[in-house]
């Protein structure tokens, strides 16, 4: 019952874990907002659900800042308000950071970073007008410790645990929450959308992802979290991971020497 009737706006909904949650919240009863560059994806999500009063397809391309503000307001206009923002949209990268464009550097940065937070400052006065809202943008185990050929991806997932962990503060008082959804191996197309170092798609499956938890089990996880009001949500976590996480809080020196001689892909 917790999200029947909930406004919730999903970008990154074309695929993997953003679809995956857009079609589980429409299945409890949720109005749903998805957003992604492809429409034609969009609409395919959505043929078969029979009420269309309660979804909207919004296109929408992270990495248009200045675009952010019209569509949320175009979001909150459908229904008068907005209950959750889960900031999904994302890019990959796998490359060495010597060898990467500098223009690939700035494109991940401005996907990954600046366009979760220029949506969630375009969605802001919304929520703290109606005195709530939930707002759970997907980070990574990569903001918490980065590897090699991650470098620019690891930055731009380290920044939005910088960003929400101070914004978390910053609107407690207004009735509204951030859960920081942190995925370990799930089974998506990041790695074969990743970026490599001129910009290509990188095309290749990496094993861990393809081993990896499903799309749907991720959704399920991460919405339970956000109704705990999880300050963290993690998914996926794999042993090594687990083991990384603990070294990088405390014996850093450890994991550094680990990432060393680890065979990363």
């Amino acid at each position: 019952m917790f999200w029947n009737n909930k406004i919730c706006w999903i970008t990154g909904a074309s695929s993997g874990i953003g679809e995956a949650l857009a079609r589980n919240l429409y299945d409890r009863g949720a109005r749903v907002i998805l957003s992604a560059r492809s429409v034609d994806k969009l609409d395919s999500i959505c043929s078969d659900w029979k009420d269309k009063d309660r979804f909207l397809i919004l296109p929408l391309n992270m990495g248009d800042h200045e675009k952010l503000p019209a569509a949320a307001a175009e979001a909150r206009k459908k229904w008068g308000r907005i209950d959750a923002l889960i900031n999904n949209a994302g890019v990959s990268q796998r490359s060495l950071a010597a060898e990467t464009d500098f223009s690939v550097m700035k494109q991940i940065m401005d996907i990954n970073y600046l366009g979760s937070a220029g949506l969630t400052r375009a969605v802001l006065p919304f929520m703290i007008e109606q005195k709530s809202g939930i707002i759970a943008p997907v980070s990574s185990v990569a903001g918490k410790f980065s590897t090699p050929l991650r470098t620019s991806y690891s930055a731009s997932k380290m920044a939005l645990q910088g960003f929400y962990d101070g914004l978390r503060a910053e609107v407690y008082d207004q009735g509204i929450q951030i859960n920081l959804i942190i995925p370990g191996f799930v089974k998506t197309n990041i790695s074969l959308n990743a970026m490599n170092a001129t910009g290509g798609k990188h095309g290749e499956m990496d094993p861990n992802q393809a081993s990896g938890i499903s799309p749907e089990d991720a959704a399920e996880i991460i919405l339970k979290g956000m109704e705990k009001n999880k300050l963290e949500i993690y998914m996926g976590i794999a042993p090594k991971v687990k083991l990384a996480l603990f070294l990088s809080r405390n014996i850093p020196s450890l994991l550094a020497k680990m990432l060393r001689k680890a065979e990363v892909k």
